[in-house]
């Protein structure tokens, strides 16, 4: 075996069985929010980068922007509600294709498979929004371990999909089919791909594999070969050139060609995620050719290695059956002995955490990271709890069951959490009902005895009475009818000299007063008229201001006395909503507690069946080994060799 060159950090592909979910979240191309056939078209986003779209629907901008921000349950919710609404005219598919997605990372495949199939067979869809639906059902088809109806989907997907997600359904058929052992079928789809650059190493080893099943084992070694050694220094890559060389070396031995096998498994890297099972490997393929001594190297080797691993536990086995084989019964003695005190701290730590784990405690363990979202795929424990048991999670949440149970219970922890906020906001709900209830009571009275002091009626008609007046001095042009108080004054004076005068039209002595009267009347009335103009328009303005004013003031006790009238229904209306829906959200919340009971059971039940059955197979590897220690003794106590 190798040392592993270096590495630089690698761009996690979320390779995972989420759909829309994982898309967007790891940067591939999105279904679920893509780019429409009638948008235009936008620049390609970077590998590493978000797929760009056009949000022609403000509140599909706004789910989007929730579910970017991590909030699932708050898009779900808001996408259901713009969808009743029909506020998502211009992404009706793609918010059902997100709404699908949404569902799916919740746990509830069944009805996001529902969905999916209902973008399907909706008429009129666009050939590219079917291909994505057809897709995405055929992953959670997949997912569910229908893998016929995943092949039957995946098949009649057509070619509008993105390169990437045209390559990803290849390689998901190709599994599917593996699964289904069809390995003929396999091999002839994955020989006519011709995959991308990214995909190319899977698609070469699932083609490997099929052909290794399909008994053809020098094609399926020299495929594996080619995957072994790609180039490339992530680690992704680095990883599934170990996995080809140990599928590889798996296959030789099984067959019979410990040499060649030899070989391959000294492909792989010593501190690659396959070296347990590559030096265990060793062994055998150094034992097969008569090489004991040999075989002590790497099994040695992996007794440096945690006992969790079956194949650390095989060696420990293996180590003293080989120097039995080479005559040193003491050194295999002390090896039983080791390996028995092994197993025996094991048996006891998996006790320990079985009973840990029957008391609740595993959940503290996979609840108890703050900082994250408790639903959703990429979701991963980033630093385990300071427990006993904590060093078998990991092993755990290899196992496919636990962690699809795992999933469904953070989910309904994250459902327990919005519906623990949705009953504190319906306390707080409450509460304001109550506060604007009381305030109302107060405003209402004081608003009441300010509206009863004015005469609505008597203002509309004087209002009416100044309009007419208004009208008939501009149609007689009468400059008086917009003189000022003092201009009235002077003006009244000059009417009672006119009648004086007119009282003695003959008195001599008036003469000269009545032509001063003429010329002052004559300058009054040129400048009431010079100043007609403005002044019939100010007062023009002045009464439509006022009539506006009286229209509001209309309008404004008509609200009042619409509030005085409904206000209390409407509190009334409030309260009784809230009441309703008290006892429907607290039924929620017993029946939600209940199923999250329930499910943490059974993630007990999965975690405790896990570690009994590593305690049967120690158990099993302790009799094995007192079995043949005992036989060393017997044949020391007998001066026998075998």
């Amino acid at each position: 075996m190798r040392q592993s060159r270096q590495r630089t950090p690698a761009l996690r592909r979320g390779l995972c069985l989420g759909v829309a979910t994982c898309a967007l979240l790891t940067g591939l191309p999105v279904a679920a929010a893509g780019l429409l056939d009638r948008a235009p078209a936008v620049p390609a986003a970077a590998p590493d980068t978000l797929a760009p779209i056009e949000v022609r629907d403000l509140h599909y901008g706004d789910v989007l922007f929730e579910f970017y921000n991590g909030d699932l349950p708050n898009a779900l919710l808001k996408l259901r509600v713009y969808e009743a609404q029909g506020l998502l005219r211009h992404h009706a598919d793609d918010a059902k294709l997100l709404l699908g997605g949404l569902y799916f990372s919740q746990g509830q495949h069944l009805e996001a498979g529902r969905l999916f199939a209902e973008v399907l067979d909706r008429p009129g869809v666009p050939p590219t929004v079917r291909d994505r639906a057809r897709f995405l059902l055929g992953k959670v088809w997949y997912q569910r371990g229908y893998y016929a109806k995943a092949e039957q989907v995946l098949r009649q997907t057509g070619n509008t999909l993105v390169p990437e997600w045209a390559a990803e359904r290849q390689q998901w058929l190709a599994q599917a089919l593996l699964q289904q052992g069809k390995f003929d079928e396999a091999i002839t789809l994955l020989s006519a791909w011709d995959a991308p650059s990214e995909w190319r190493g899977y698609a070469g080893f699932n083609l490997g594999v099929a052909l290794i099943r399909a008994g053809r084992l020098e094609d399926g070694l020299r495929q594996l070969e080619v995957v072994g050694n790609l180039a490339g220094e992530r680690e992704e890559t680095a990883a599934l050139r170990d996995k080809a060389w140990l599928a590889a070396g798996s296959a030789l031995l099984k067959a019979g060609e410990a040499e060649r096998a030899r070989l391959a498994f000294e492909h792989v890297r010593l501190d690659g995620p396959f070296s347990t099972r590559a030096l265990l490997a060793t062994g055998w393929a150094y034992s097969a050719l008569g090489q004991t001594d040999r075989a002590l190297v790497p099994w040695l080797e992996l007794q440096g290695h945690s006992v969790l691993d079956a194949a650390v536990q095989e060696s420990y086995l293996a180590v003293p059956q080989a120097y039995s084989q080479l005559g040193a019964d003491a050194q295999a003695a002390e090896q039983y002995e080791a390996a028995l005190q092994a197993f025996a701290a094991e048996k006891v730590r998996l006790a320990e955490s079985i009973t840990a784990l029957r008391q609740g405690r595993l959940m503290q363990m996979v609840s108890g990271n703050e900082g994250q979202a408790l639903e959703g795929w990429l979701w991963h424990v980033r630093q385990l709890p300071d427990l006993p048991e904590s060093r078998y999670l990991p092993h755990l949440l290899a196992s496919h069951a636990f962690q699809e149970a795992l999933k469904n219970y953070r989910s309904m922890l994250a459902t327990e959490q919005h519906l623990d906020a949705a009953d504190r906001g319906l306390d707080a709900f409450r509460e304001m009902v109550a506060l604007r209830r009381d305030r109302f009571a107060r405003w209402l009275p004081p608003v009441l005895a300010k509206t009863d002091l004015v005469d609505l009626q008597k203002l509309h008609e004087r209002a009416t009475g100044l309009a007419a007046t208004l009208g008939a001095a501009q149609t007689e042009r009468d400059g008086t009818a917009f003189a000022t108080p003092r201009e009235h004054a002077v003006w009244a004076k000059l009417m009672k000299m006119e009648a004086t005068f007119a009282a003695r039209p003959e008195d001599p002595d008036l003469a000269d007063a009545r032509e001063d009267h003429r010329l002052l009347k004559g300058v009054m009335q040129w400048n009431l008229s010079a100043a007609m103009k403005s002044r019939a328009f100010r007062a023009q303005r002045g009464l439509n201001e006022t009539q506006a004013a009286l229209v509001l003031s209309e309008r404004a006790r008509l609200h009042v006395n619409e509030a005085r009238e409904l206000s209390p229904a409407r509190y009334a209306d409030y309260e009784l909503r809230i009441n309703t829906l008290q006892p429907r959200l607290l039924a929620m919340q017993g029946r939600l507690r209940e199923a999250r009971m329930t499910e943490e059971r059974f993630l007990s039940l999965i975690a405790v069946r896990e570690l009994e059955a590593e305690q049967a197979r120690l158990a099993d590897y302790e009799v094995r080994a007192r079995y043949a220690l005992a036989a060393i003794y017997d044949r020391a106590g007998a001066g026998k060799r075998p």
